[in-house]
């Protein structure tokens, strides 16, 4: 996971345009008549722009309708189960000591808010890197059980990535006679994991925690969306990874399930 992590970063900004950049500054040392070095002033100048047009509001804020535009159509089902997928943990590697991150700790309240209370509870999500000892799973129903005093009916423990998640859930909710459920993730992953689970035999009806206009703040508006800045960067990079992981996952065969 850890590769596979390494290579989504290599296609999202910052890492892209700074690579250009770097490029940029190695050619402007080559002689001046060779076309390599007249190639550094333009490059320098289109990833210098490329990288303030990424940490823009105004860019993530369309990035992020391009993921609402992905979300597929509702079944008109009614659900049997919940499930609440794993948005990542905190983990200190002095201590070892681990609690969920606010991602996931949101999906939980979300669904204890908003999904009814007779519907059992499904949780998955495994170990992603090495040196994480717990299940992501144990962690969301832990605090559900304790925090909310919501009783989990299912745990997946074993799953990596949102594609596991939809066959190791899938295998799970089978063996249980459950065909349609309510999914909670966030609104930008909302589109990737629908389709994973539907894929994998399950109905979805979507839970999505929040929604993509809620993220812009009120000073990102006028003259604004168009400065850059960190938390608009970072928008950007995780919309910019959903629409290329979306692609990527329609591509390829959902994995078998997964044991551990």
């Amino acid at each position: 996971m850890e590769l596979q992590t390494a290579l989504a970063t290599l296609i999202m900004p910052p890492f892209a345009p700074l690579v250009g950049l770097l490029l940029a500054f190695v050619f402007w040392f080559f002689p001046s008549s060779t076309p390599v070095a007249k190639l550094s002033l333009p490059l320098a100048i289109l990833c210098f722009l490329t990288l303030w047009i990424c940490a823009t509001p105004a860019f993530s804020g369309w990035l992020g309708q391009r993921l609402v535009g992905l979300q597929p159509p509702a079944p008109d089902v009614e659900p049997a189960a919940v499930v609440v997928l794993g948005g990542g943990r905190y983990r200190d590697p002095e201590s070892g000591s681990e609690r969920l991150s606010a991602a996931s700790l949101e999906r939980v309240a979300w669904a204890v808010a908003n999904a009814p209370e007779q519907l059992p509870i499904l949780v998955t999500g495994g170990r992603v890197y090495s040196g994480e000892k717990v299940p992501e799973s144990d962690l969301m129903a832990d605090a559900l059980e304790k925090l909310f005093q919501r009783p989990v009916t299912w745990r997946e423990n074993c799953s990596r990535s949102t594609a596991e998640n939809a066959t190791n859930s899938a295998a799970l909710l089978h063996d249980s006679g459950v065909e349609s459920v309510l999914l909670v993730t966030h609104w930008w992953h909302m589109p990737r994991a629908a389709e994973s689970f539907a894929r994998a035999g399950i109905q979805v009806r979507p839970l999505p925690v929040g929604s993509a206009g809620e993220l812009v703040p009120r000073a990102e508006i006028g003259l604004l969306r168009w400065l850059p800045s960190a938390a608009a960067l970072l928008r950007s990079q995780m919309y910019w990874r959903e629409l290329v992981a979306d692609q990527w996952y329609r591509w390829r065969p959902l994995p078998t399930r997964r044991s551990c």
